[in-house]
């Protein structure tokens, strides 16, 4: 009898960038993966039928009844494949193309040891196709951040590095197994967008597994496409907003620190910056740090 390739199912979770989602798909239907399926999660008001029904590929639409953000958008598609028997899911955003062989990769990589319950790719960025945009993470626990080792080099030639651990995989393209699901749970949805992933890594790790990263298996980046931009003021809203609830869970020692240099921040954009939207995004940590101290945290920003 022929062996049983596990099932994967890829998550990508789509808000209002239709042509990003096209090509993401586009670059799947190359992927040499024998047994994957796909559901979009709309998160947005796009009506998807159209391009769901064009591609090659069997996909699922899902529509959120709300933007409740990332966690939330992707946990309403993780519980769907999980009705639907798969062994493997992939999160994905809408804004990578991947390599035709990535997935063979990983799966292959995942099914050598039954720890290793999450896997992701060597992320590098769309524009500037050889360079690293992520590689795996290590937590400061001291300093309540991450260092990103090889963050910014160029990348080897292709399959010349070994798996590598990390405390993390990023969102981007994360390959978890059921088995791991079963046993940490989803991702926590009180992060609405940003630091979700890095918690849902260190508590797998928590609970036994290994989170790797496997620079052989390549996708492609457009970064911080969906959140305006890399200085945007609703990256900066979230961005904090999420660093303080994960301090809160893995590292509270840190949070002072943490907040010292939101200030500092905020007293340079203020006062010493002259770059255009400074005062918005002065904003945006100022709002981010009142909404998580008063409780009310998720979809605050405005």
């Amino acid at each position: 009898m022929p062996l049983l390739i596990p099932k994967v199912c890829i998550i990508i979770l789509h808000l209002k960038n239709i042509p990003c989602l096209a090509e993401c798909l586009a670059s799947l239907e190359t992927v040499a993966y024998g047994n994957f399926d796909v559901i979009i999660v709309n998160n947005g008001s796009d009506d998807l039928r159209g391009i769901a029904g064009q591609s090659k590929l069997k996909v699922e639409v899902l529509t959120s009844p709300s933007n409740a953000g990332f966690a939330c958008g992707n946990n309403l598609g993780i519980r769907e494949a999980i009705k639907n028997q798969a062994d493997y899911v992939l999160l994905l955003n809408d804004d990578t193309i991947v390599s035709s062989d990535f997935l063979d990769i990983l799966v292959a990589e995942g099914e050598k040891d039954p720890l290793s319950g999450m896997l992701g790719p060597e992320v590098l960025y769309y524009g500037d196709r050889e360079r690293i945009a992520f590689s795996g993470a290590k937590f400061d626990r001291a300093a309540g951040t991450f260092a990103f080792p090889r963050s910014g080099e160029l990348s080897p030639a292709p399959g010349s590095s070994a798996p590598v651990e990390s405390d993390y995989v990023t969102g981007c393209a994360l390959l978890v197994k059921k088995s791991l699901i079963d046993k940490v749970g989803l991702l926590d949805e009180r992060f609405c967008l940003y630091w979700e992933d890095s918690d849902w890594g260190l508590r797998a790790k928590k609970a036994g597994f290994r989170c790797l990263v496997v620079p052989a298996a390549k996708i492609w980046h457009k970064v911080s496409a969906s959140a305006g931009g890399n200085d945007s003021p609703l990256k900066a809203y979230y961005k904090t907003l999420g660093h303080l609830l994960f301090l809160d869970l893995h590292a509270p020692r840190a949070k002072r620190k943490i907040l010292t240099r939101f200030v500092r921040d905020i007293a340079w954009l203020l006062f010493k910056s002259s770059t255009r939207g400074r005062l918005r995004k002065a904003w945006a940590y100022i709002n981010a740090i009142f909404n998580h101290y008063s409780g009310r945290g998720g979809r605050g920003w405005h």
